[in-house]
This record gives structure tokens, C-alpha cells and sequence, in this order.
């Protein structure tokens, strides 16, 4: 049974890039190459990623049906990304999380229930309006909660940026 339920996952999300850590929080960033809210905010992850990396695993999802290998790598390196990443071009993982918009968190247990999902912070408060810098930082807020075994403070927000068109 066990080995039939592995394979079906398996199929269903098609090749992984990168394995969660036993036992970790994980964040999953739903990101885009040619977004510019993602293109500001993915290198704040990257530190995050850094800062918090013995207790979180983090991995970006680039959801955009005909993004390339290639304009990842691209991208990636422009950026200066270490993260892990995988290509949801069929968007399992969108539906999975009913996420929306890039860029967008999802914040999960060791278990894969969702403590958090929205933006990674408030800089970005509607489209075509923005703070010089932000004054919440949602996803540290998560992190910190949730890594110190205390509820979540907001366990929602909207997240601001470019549409994932099905």
C-alpha cells in the first residue's frame, strides 16, 4: 500500500527538485521570473532561507505553464537563488494550496498542515501601491510563532502581485 500511495504522489506531481527535511517547517514560494513584486521580494526569502535554515526548509515554485528550465536557471542566478525549485506547469501544487498569485507563501508543518499562506510581507498592500520598506514581515511572524510552538498571529493575509492564469 504504502509503496502504491507513493507512486501515485509521485505521478501526480511529477518530478521534484527538492525533498523536505523530516521533521521541518517548510515554505513554499510561488514565485515567477518575469513578475516584479516577485523579482523584489524573492531575494528577502533567499535570506530568510539562510537565517533560518537548521529549522525550515524552503523551495520555490515557479507555476507559469511555458516557463523554461533554462529562464529558471537564468533567473536563479540573477538573483543570486540557492533555494531548491520546481516547475508546477500543471499547477498541482496552485490547486493543492489554492494559491493565486506570485509571489505567494505557504507556510507547513512537519505534517503539511498550512500554518500560514498570503504575502511575505506588507510592503506590496495593493497592486501599483507600495511601502519604501515594509513595517510587517508576515512570514518571520509565521516562523517565529510557529518554530517557538505558539499559534500563528495571522494565519492569512491577500497576497499582492502577478495572477497564476490557468
Amino acid at each position: 500500500m504504502y509503496v502504491w500511495v507513493l507512486h501515485f504522489f509521485l505521478l501526480v506531481l511529477g518530478p521534484v527538485k527538492a525533498q523536505p527535511s523530516a521533521g521541518k517547517l517548510r515554505v513554499l514560494l510561488f514565485t515567477d521570473t518575469e513578475c516584479p513584486i516577485c523579482q523584489k521580494i524573492t531575494p528577502r526569502v533567499q535570506k530568510l532561507a539562510e537565517e533560518y535554515k537548521t529549522d525550515v526548509s524552503f523551495e520555490l515554485v515557479y507555476p507559469t505553464a511555458q516557463l523554461k528550465e533554462s529562464e529558471v536557471r537564468h533567473f536563479q542566478s540573477e538573483y543570486n537563488l540557492t533555494l531548491p525549485y520546481r516547475l508546477d506547469p500543471r499547477h498541482q501544487l496552485v490547486h493543492r494550496y489554492k494559491v493565486t498569485t506570485t509571489p505567494e507563501v505557504v507556510l507547513l508543518s512537519a505534517n503539511n498542515q498550512v500554518l500560514y499562506q498570503g504575502s511575505i510581507d506588507d510592503q506590496f498592500y495593493k497592486l501599483g501601491s507600495y511601502r519604501t520598506a515594509p513595517q510587517r514581515h508576515y512570514l518571520k511572524e509565521a516562523l517565529v510563532a510557529s518554530l517557538q510552538g505558539k499559534s500563528v498571529p495571522l494565519a492569512y493575509t491577500k497576497a499582492v502581485g502577478c495572477l497564476i492564469n490557468d
